[in-house]
């Protein structure tokens, strides 16, 4: 029986119709075109909905910054039912609950001289279920890396489902990524999510402060999507899980306190390589075999899922480099890239070393970058 594949859309908040605006992290010398094309001063929240087994509406948004102020002087509406907002503030993103015990419809937040208002969805974690889930965020990637991505680890790790988040494409639709997702066997769910990503903001100490986006997406699919799974894997298209005996998701399921987190390693394409390149062409070593940063599989039923998703971590977890496996990794495949945030991975310069049990696996599993289902 085929898995079914849905598509649904963000319904964000946006300040551009009021007098408000975040303020800028930049420094006026940092704000280049890069910066103003992706730093997010109008989404007030990213996505609301309604969880029946809490009797609330979460609401997942980006640091309010400037604009916590006016929300604390504001009216918060609820089907037009004056409720009480209670926040929680993280490194990047913020979350907020409000009591409801029956599903509202619309959530209306008015301040003096100002309002916006967006629907409210509902949890979905049915689809997800007792499954070993795929988490990856997205944009522009050739689809023929999506399909090889999600098949590779339908074969290899046990994947049976997939939460797709896609930052606003403009290279095909959402429904294109749930035709090539579909073809894998997969089950899945694609989020359609056109608001800003987030820059690297120069002349702060964190630069990565103002990415508000993917920490905030992580934990939309934590709290509405994903907290019924066995275990959830959070990985980017470009990366390649591997484990020795078992799978991350059950290392996950199995660990104490549900965490898996683990390192990769770089892997280039072979010289003979043609475009367009694909995954199956990266298993020759680069000249400079860094290690890239942790990635993680992590079991939300267990006590590392009520921490909040960060991208290399699980953010306020401490000691996490003790939970650190050496029977897991990935290969970071350099060339399966658009390049957004720089040019250099695409040119990475090869060794004359080849991970012969890599080619060998990739081969067997895509087929030499042709994948087969």
């Amino acid at each position: 029986m085929a898995e079914t594949v849905s598509v649904t859309e963000l319904t964000p908040a946006d300040l551009s119709e009021t007098p408000l605006l975040r303020d800028h992290m930049a420094p006026p010398e940092a704000r280049d075109a890069r910066y103003e094309a992706n730093y997010d001063r109008t989404t007030l929240w990213y996505d609301a909905f309604w969880r029946e087994d809490r009797g609330e509406v979460t609401v997942i948004a980006p640091l309010l910054l400037n604009l916590a102020r006016p929300l604390s002087q504001a009216r918060i509406l609820l089907d037009g039912r004056l409720v009480r907002l209670r926040r929680r503030r993280f490194q990047r993103h913020e979350i907020w609950r409000l009591p409801a015990p029956a599903r509202p419809e619309r959530l209306r937040v008015e301040g003096q001289g100002w309002a916006v208002e967006a629907s409210v969805g509902r949890a979905r974690p049915e689809r997800f279920a007792g499954r070993n889930v795929l988490l990856t965020i997205s944009r522009n990637n050739d689809l023929q890396w999506v399909r090889d991505y999600a098949l590779f680890h339908r074969k290899t790790q046990g994947a049976e489902a997939i939460l797709f988040i896609d930052n606003g494409s403009d290279a095909y639709a959402p429904d294109d990524i749930a035709r090539v997702i579909g073809e894998t066997g997969l089950a899945a769910h694609v989020i359609s999510a056109p608001v800003p990503y987030g820059p690297v903001i120069r002349g702060i100490s964190n630069p990565h402060r103002g990415k508000f986006f993917r920490s905030a997406m992580m934990n939309l699919a934590r709290l509405r999507y994903l907290y019924g799974a066995r275990a959830v894997l959070n990985s980017d298209i470009d990366e390649l899980i591997w484990s020795e005996g078992r799978s991350v998701f059950d290392m996950a399921a199995a660990h104490p306190i549900g965490f898996a987190p683990f390192r990769g390693r770089w892997r280039v394409p072979g010289p003979d390589a043609e475009p367009p390149l694909r995954h199956a062409d990266h298993f020759v070593l680069p000249e400079q075999n860094v290690a890239c940063p942790i990635k993680y599989a992590v079991a939300p039923g267990r006590l590392a899922g009520r921490f909040n998703w960060d991208v290399h971590r699980l953010e306020r977890l401490p000691f996490k480099h003790r939970f650190l496996r050496q029977d897991a990794g990935y290969w970071h495949c350099a060339a399966v890239s658009t390049g957004w945030k720089s040019g250099g991975r695409l040119t990475m310069p090869g060794s004359d070393d080849i991970d012969a049990p890599l080619k060998a696996l990739l081969e067997d599993v895509l087929g030499g970058g042709k994948a087969r289902s």
